[in-house]
């Protein structure tokens, strides 16, 4: 055999690439910024050392690309990093056909997104699609491995757009799915504090939103939900029910449901006394907590005997202890009905044992009205001076403030109604009952002018006592208030307080 038959054989071994090619090889040696690779050929490759991502050892079994050329020392020229990008675009080719999720590693941020390296193939993910409630800053992403969805991809020109918020959105919804599914009525789940809102919670059960209305928090009367609860809170509830409405599905849970509802071992009963905390004031009344998850109501009316309870009222504060009646328990409705007024006798009932028309007694002001003055003559029992029995001089009434203790005379006492009339001007005589033989039909007298109607002019001629002068009695003359004038007596009628004269 001659030596070309030798030759022939002998380069028959070595395998033949094309340029492109991806192709395996050994890592033969590693020199300064170098990787020598056998693959073999006739000739060793040759790979830039920067092109290995992670650490390369002697030994080590690696993918190439054959670039079909050899350096200037005769190695043949090979490319890890257009290798892995080709591979790379492969499986986000297979991914993108089969509908699966390919993981990728965030290496930078550009204008508008992210640059991901996925097997050496650099995809991009715009910045909206990064996560459901993306980070305010964008470099929480960077250097860290998700796993993606490939949502466009352009073999040709081998780009490919990524989305990760896409990829989470389906995998949540399907935890719901799959969670719901499991989820029955009557279950015990367990969820953390989301969301609270007046009307109620919105809980996590991992992944799947539940509701907790703020009636179903606790058997106690819950007012605002964030006294009871707050975020991230862990809670554990029961579903009470799941509805699907429009294809959404929707859980309501109930935290007090987990205990048994107090209202059906109550023992309260109507007629006992009991002691309670106020738990709630409220513009019609007062919320007092007997036992845990049992309340009742103090109406305005039952806080006490007083004609004005909301005095009373302002005395009371949540938290306080009081004691109250049992007026009515009605368990179907949980209704609790009390009372802190009937601790005590109504006050009314020794009213007529206590008082007489004619009395002069003392009592404090309460209350100033334009018809009158309310008088406390002791706890529950209140009389009224009407704006007429303040004094004789209608224009000379006196000074009073809410507070004041001052003496009135009783002129009725109405048991039926609770009613007592008093007065403060019949402490004094009646003025008119003074000018028996002062004044006579005839006189001329002078007084100052205190009044001015469309029917005529009043003129009084001391304390307590006016006279009018009709409108046909003026004589032409022209008065003003406070005018001193003189008038002459044309009718006098002491007993029903009247006097008629003519200005003069």
């Amino acid at each position: 055999m001659d030596k070309d038959y030798y030759m022939l054989n002998y380069e028959n071994t070595f395998k033949d690439f094309e340029e492109g090619q991806i192709i395996e090889g050994t890592i033969l040696n590693i020199k300064d910024d170098s990787v020598f690779v056998d693959i073999g050929y006739k000739s060793e490759g040759i790979v830039p050392l920067n092109e290995f991502k992670n650490e390369c050892n002697i030994g080590d079994t690696i993918k190439v690309m054959f670039l079909g050329k050899q350096d200037a020392n005769g190695f043949q020229m090979l490319s890890k990093a257009k290798a892995d990008r080709l591979i790379g675009f492969k499986s986000i080719i297979q991914a993108f056909k089969e509908d699966k999720p390919i993981k990728g590693i965030i290496k930078a941020s550009i204008k508008g997104g992210f640059l991901v390296d996925v097997d050496g193939f650099v995809a991009f993910l715009p910045g909206s699609l990064v996560d459901i409630s993306k980070k305010r800053n964008f470099d929480y992403y960077i250097g860290k491995e998700y796993e993606f969805k490939v949502i466009s991809l352009e073999e040709q020109k081998k780009n490919a757009i990524l989305s990760r918020k896409q990829l989470l959105e389906e995998i949540s919804i399907k935890k719901k799915t799959d969670l719901i599914d499991k989820i029955n009525v009557g279950d015990i789940v367990e969820g953390k504090v989301k969301n609270i809102v007046d009307y109620g919670v919105f809980i996590d059960l991992d992944g799947l939103d539940g509701f907790v209305h703020i009636t179903d928090i606790s058997w106690k009367k819950v007012l605002k939900p964030q006294d009871v609860l707050k975020p991230q809170d862990l809670i554990k509830a029961k579903v009470m029910r799941l509805e699907d409405k429009e294809g959404k599905k929707r859980i309501f849970l109930s935290i007090k449901h987990l205990l048994p509802d107090p209202w059906e071992e109550v023992k309260i009963k109507e007629g006992d006394v009991v002691e309670g905390k106020i738990s709630n004031i409220v513009d019609y009344g007062v919320f007092v907590e007997l036992e845990n998850g049992i309340e009742g109501l103090i109406h305005n009316s039952e806080i006490s005997w007083i004609k004005f309870p909301k005095e009373a009222k302002e005395e009371l504060s949540i938290g306080q202890t009081v004691e109250s009646k049992v007026l009515m328990v009605d368990t179907l409705k949980k209704k609790i009905a009390l009372s802190i007024k009937r601790l005590q006798p109504e006050p009314w009932s020794f009213v007529e044992e206590k008082y007489n028309v004619g009395d002069i007694v003392e009592g404090a002001i309460t209350g100033i009205k334009d018809f009158g003055v309310f008088i406390k003559l002791e706890e529950g029992i209140e009389g009224l001076i009407h704006t007429n029995e303040l004094s004789w001089s209608p224009e000379e009434k006196p000074r009073l403030s809410v507070s004041e203790k001052i003496e009135v005379k009783i002129i009725d006492i109405n048991l039926d109604k609770k009613k007592i009339a008093l007065s403060l001007r019949q402490l004094e005589p009646d003025p008119w009952s003074l000018i028996e033989g002062k004044y006579k039909t005839g006189d001329i007298v002078e007084g100052t002018v205190t009044g001015i109607k469309d029917f005529g002019v009043f003129v009084k001629l001391e304390n307590g006592v006016e006279s009018l002068v009709p409108r046909s009695e003026l004589n032409n003359i022209d008065v003003n208030i406070g005018d001193r004038v003189k008038i002459k007596i044309i009718r006098l009628e002491i007993p029903k307080r009247k006097m008629i004269s003519r200005l003069m």
